[in-house]
């Protein structure tokens, strides 16, 4: 497993990122996510056998919101 940040935008409240983690939970390969509206991080543990990170900031993106992966996280 692998873990990453991604650095959101257009989050205003809680439902906002609700809703970033239930479109990335529902990814096959990703273990994990937990969204911060305040902070606007999203940190997501995946397989990257199953999935690549840019797909998963691509779903966030699709979900209506601002995507940018930041970095690697341990």
């Amino acid at each position: 497993m692998e873990a990453i940040e991604i650095q959101t935008s257009g989050t205003h409240c809680g439902s906002c990122t609700m809703l970033i983690e239930m479109t990335v939970d529902e990814l096959e390969g990703v273990e994990s996510v937990n969204a911060d509206h305040a902070t606007g991080l999203a940190r997501v543990t995946f397989d990257p056998d199953r999935i690549a990170p840019e797909a998963i900031a691509s779903a966030i993106e699709e979900a209506g919101y601002g995507a940018e992966i930041l970095r690697r996280a341990n």
